[in-house]
Formats: structure tokens, C-alpha cells, sequence
């Protein structure tokens, strides 16, 4: 019998489903705070894609010994634009 799933369809839907729930905390938590939701969205979405990239890397045998390397990689962005955006002063 035939699976119905592909290779890497676990670390796919770790990868978007953690993505995705913390994006959506992020807007909350942001207009929750007094803002309009871009900025929660966009570092709750940078945030939420280092860490699923870790963990699903971690749960997918054949990447988990990237797992680190992709997760500082992640991070290096989320500081990059969190910089851009302190220097910039953009209102999001």
C-alpha cells in the first residue's frame, strides 16, 4: 500500500503551523499593546519561523544535524530587521 504523504510533510506542517500561530499572537499581542499589528505580525512571524525551522528540523532525521545552523541563521535576520527598523524609526 501506497502512503499518502510525502517525505518532509511533517516538517512542513511543523514549519507553517508554528509559523502561523505565532504570527497571529504576534498581531494580537501588538494591538493588544496599542499598536496596529504590522510590527507583532512581522516579528511574530520572524520569531515564529526561527523557532519551527528549529524544532521541525529537530524532528526530521534528516536535517537535524542543520538544526542549529538554521536556527541562528533565522535569528541573524530577526536582529537585522529589528536594527532596520531602530534605525529607520519605520512606522509600520
Amino acid at each position: 500500500m501506497n502512503n499518502v504523504f510525502f517525505d518532509g510533510d511533517i516538517f512542513g506542517i511543523v514549519d507553517n503551523g508554528v509559523l502561523a500561530i505565532l504570527a497571529l499572537a504576534g498581531i494580537d499581542l501588538d494591538k493588544k499593546l496599542g499598536g496596529s499589528g504590522v510590527m507583532g505580525g512581522l516579528f511574530g512571524a520572524l520569531i515564529g519561523n526561527s523557532l519551527s525551522d528549529l524544532l521541525a528540523a529537530l524532528l526530521d532525521p534528516s536535517t537535524r544535524n542543520l538544526a542549529g545552523g538554521i536556527f541562528a541563521g533565522c535569528i541573524y535576520v530577526v536582529v537585522i530587521v529589528y536594527v532596520y527598523v531602530k534605525v529607520t524609526k519605520k512606522a509600520l
